[in-house]
């Protein structure tokens, strides 16, 4: 529970620095573009991609966790994410494609 507030207030607390280019989120020190889909049937599912995972790996796995967090916040009020497809997983099991990192999950009821 308090994992969540903390995870919560500082997704909003990055939010609201989004626009100006100085506040600009750096994932392990760099820029990372990040692009999120969801399902016409369940908004709550979505995925998310970000790119290029050649600048780092772990900053590529944050990255793509903030994008599922982000967007669970902003349409849910919570933090809480089912993964399907999970920025944790072992280096090998991840789905990492012309290098860029995609990630699946469900935003928590």
């Amino acid at each position: 529970m308090i994992r969540s507030v903390i995870i919560s207030g500082a997704a909003l607390l990055v939010l609201a620095g989004c626009e100006d280019p100085k506040h600009a989120q750096l994932f392990d020190g760099m820029r990372y573009s990040g692009r999120l889909q969801v399902e016409s049937e369940s908004r709550r599912n979505f995925t998310a991609t970000v790119t290029p995972v050649s600048q780092g790996l772990e900053g590529a796995r944050e990255a793509a966790r903030f994008e599922g967090t982000t967007h669970c916040v902003r349409k849910y009020g919570s933090s809480d994410i089912i993964w399907t497809l999970s920025p944790d997983a072992d280096a090998t099991a991840l789905s990492i494609e012309n290098d860029q990192l995609t990630v699946q999950g469900r935003c928590a009821e």
